[in-house]
């Protein structure tokens, strides 16, 4: 999950917050709680603080009875509402098969989400 230092220290201290999220990004797949499977995404959300370190959470995040959603424009209010109404816990959004990036899973309830590592890191051009 990237994010900024701040955010993610407030994280840690308390919990993902669903008042925040997509605070930060867009909300393609809905107002909910984004990770992705591959670091480079997650550093697309990263913001580098003035010692010119980014920051990545690294989560366990329980998906439950998963939602495959390979739209190119999905409906997030349905998505939300297959999840918090219907038998979904999370989704599956596959922009690798529609745009060629990277999988993200989504969940609704904060409680799904647990951060476990806080990793701090430069990025290297070369």
């Amino acid at each position: 999950h990237g994010t900024n230092t701040a955010a993610a220290r407030m994280i840690v201290r308390g919990d993902f917050r669903m008042d925040k999220a997509g605070s930060n990004a867009g909300t393609l797949f809905g107002k909910g709680l984004y990770f992705a499977e591959s670091c480079s995404k997650s550093d697309e959300y990263s913001k580098e603080d003035d010692k010119g370190l980014r920051c990545l959470l690294l989560c366990r995040v329980t998906l439950g009875n998963v939602k495959y959603c390979d739209e190119r424009n999905p409906n997030p209010d349905e998505l939300v509402r297959s999840c918090l109404d219907g038998s979904n816990h999370s989704i599956l959004g596959d922009r690798e098969k529609v745009h060629n990036t990277f999988r993200e899973f989504i969940v609704y309830d904060d409680d799904q989400a647990y951060a476990e590592y806080v990793l701090f890191y430069n990025r290297v051009y070369k």
